[in-house]
């Protein structure tokens, strides 16, 4: 069995636990893009951001091959291994879909950026979130050892383009508080000169709320943002 099927994937390889980033996360990009109608989360692990962007007005479905968002979703999650195709859902049948740090584990990412055109209606937007490469090119990206396809900024808006969406990517650091003031990135930059180790690449003490600035004020995402 690969490891991203297993039931514990996500809890044993980022020991995740309940937190309101989700919450603050999703409104963030709802009010961004304006976010509103019909929502497929593809690859939505556990269902936490799915269930936010249902807290944020839209209507929800979760894709994806585990069950572990079935409490969380109920009838709304689709149980489907995202590398066969098609999905199991109707051309044209969404207005939103979200991909969050899914396309780095799949072999053939392509499968999942057409299927996601084919699911969107004509004027939707896709919002596919990965590791930047070039922020993680050595340990940070092989955090996870069933991740297999990195991507740069570049290569993200390629792939998204040759599906035939009009993508622009862009990179994104997951500290609410740049989001809403974005001139504490001056103090981010000044942060990463220290060169500070974190967890879980140095068995350093931090509290969490200190190692988590260190590390995500280093490590970005790349938020690409395509439109059919």
């Amino acid at each position: 069995m690969s490891s991203i099927d297993n039931i514990n994937y996500v809890k044993i390889t980022y020991k995740n636990q309940e937190t309101d980033y989700p919450s603050k996360f999703c409104q963030h990009l709802a009010d961004k893009f304006k976010l509103k109608g019909y929502l497929l989360d593809i690859g939505c692990g556990d269902g936490r951001f799915t269930e936010a962007f249902a807290k944020c007005g839209l209507a929800v479905t979760g894709l994806d091959i585990s069950e572990t968002a079935r409490e969380r979703l109920g009838q709304n999650l689709v149980n489907w291994h995202l590398q066969g195709q098609p999905y199991p859902l109707p051309d044209a049948s969404f207005d939103v879909i979200f991909s969050k740090s899914v396309v780095e584990h799949l072999i053939d990412p392509e499968i999942l950026i057409d299927q996601a055109y084919r699911l969107l209606k004509p004027g939707g937007v896709f919002i596919c979130m990965t590791p930047s490469w070039k922020h993680s090119y050595k340990e940070a990206f092989y955090i996870d050892h069933t991740h297999v396809t990195p991507f740069t900024r570049h290569s993200l808006e390629t792939i998204c383009e040759l599906s035939g969406f009009k993508a622009e990517c862009n990179y994104f650091y997951q500290l609410p508080k740049l989001w809403k003031f974005p001139l504490l990135h001056i103090g981010r930059v000044i942060l990463n000169t220290f060169q500070l180790p974190y967890r879980p690449f140095f068995r350093v003490k931090w509290l969490d709320c200190i190692n988590k600035t260190i590390r995500f004020s280093k490590e970005a995402m790349l938020l690409c943002v395509a439109r059919k």
